[in-house]
């Protein structure tokens, strides 16, 4: 652009940094203004020239000095899209893609075999210890209580680190292609284990929490519920057992924490979707409460976790497949505009 403009002076350059949201829905009039197809939408950068636009690079270099001398013909509303237009089209976009897969990412999170085998261990104790139904119900519910708390508290937190990484340009611009090839081996390990597991070998999963954070687990649990206090202190316990099951459930967290944040503009759309992921992290736990309240034994919802290991890591795999999909696509943007 400096070396066309240095063969044209006389032109005024605007540039609008999209890291900020009022800028990002500029973007998107102009887009809507000038016709940009769905799926030129996206990258890094865009340039509008008279009746002209690009968002791929090479077209730009091509004809980017050919708008010049063609700039006085400009399309009639060009920039001047009907108020909310931008935001109202962001947000049908982000509702097309963004809900279903942000629930089915939380939901396929809840069933993971390290997300249960903390609450089989909760409502086996309390049955050992002949808590009454309605003990073992106001608990389990306390308890998911704390889970939804901690993971609520854990992905603000990621929301605010993640806005924050966006002011340095190179760390951002790193970010997607590490997470990506991240979000990749993942998929690779969740589909291993998902083998191992139809085979009857769960024992032999890779992506599981340590024997002894297992045991930190357990002994937490044990500490908090045991004593005459369980009721209170449930709640407390399911926020600790949250943060010590991060290691493992916390994978397919952050990377669906970074496909919300890269749409700047929806901050409280993200919120909202990071809600959504929560109670659908959450909602297994619930489930599985209300079972044991009404009869169901700690030794059938076990066996039930085992059936279904395989299930929730094959789940497991199509979302981080999902995922791995996006970030590679969003870093070859983020790159292709570097």
């Amino acid at each position: 652009m400096k070396e066309v403009l240095g063969r044209h002076p006389g032109f005024h350059v605007e540039r609008y940094n999209i890291n900020e949201p009022r800028n990002v829905e500029l973007l998107v009039d102009m887009q809507i203004a000038y016709d940009v197809p769905d799926d030129a939408w996206g990258g890094t950068s865009a340039v509008f020239v008279g009746r002209h636009w690009w968002t791929e690079r090479e077209k730009f270099e091509a004809e980017f000095e050919d708008a010049l001398v063609d700039l006085g013909s400009v399309p009639e509303g060009a920039g001047t899209a009907e108020p909310g237009e931008a935001q109202s089209r962001l947000v049908q976009t982000f509702e097309q893609f963004g809900v279903v897969a942000v629930a089915a990412a939380g939901l396929a999170d809840g069933i993971n075999p390290c997300a249960l085998a903390a609450l089989i261990f909760l409502i086996s104790y309390l049955s050992c210890a002949q808590r009454a139904p309605r003990e073992i119900l106001a608990t389990g519910l306390l308890f998911a209580g704390g889970i939804f708390a901690a993971y609520l508290g854990v992905g603000l937190g990621m929301f605010r680190g993640l806005q924050m990484l966006s002011g340095f340009e190179l760390a951002s611009k790193l970010l997607y292609p590490v997470m990506a090839a991240g979000t990749l081996v993942l998929t690779v390990l969740s589909g291993r284990d998902w083998l191992r597991a139809r085979a009857g070998k769960a024992g032999e999963m890779t992506l599981k929490l340590p024997r002894k954070l297992i045991g930190l687990s357990h002994g937490t649990i044990r500490r908090l519920i045991g004593g005459p206090w369980f009721l209170t202190l449930a709640f407390v316990a399911g926020l600790v057992i949250s943060l010590l099951e991060l290691l493992c459930t916390g994978q397919i967290y952050l990377p669906t924490l970074l496909y919300i944040s890269s749409t700047e503009a929806l901050r409280a759309r993200a919120v909202g979707l990071l809600l959504i992921y929560v109670a659908l992290f959450t909602l297994p736990v619930i489930v599985l409460t209300v079972a044991a309240y009404v009869g169901v034994t700690s030794e059938r919802i076990a066996a039930w976790g085992r059936r279904h290991a395989a299930t929730g890591k094959l789940a497991l795999a199509l979302v981080f497949l999902i995922l791995s999909v996006y970030l590679v696509g969003f870093s070859l943007h983020v790159w292709a505009g570097a």
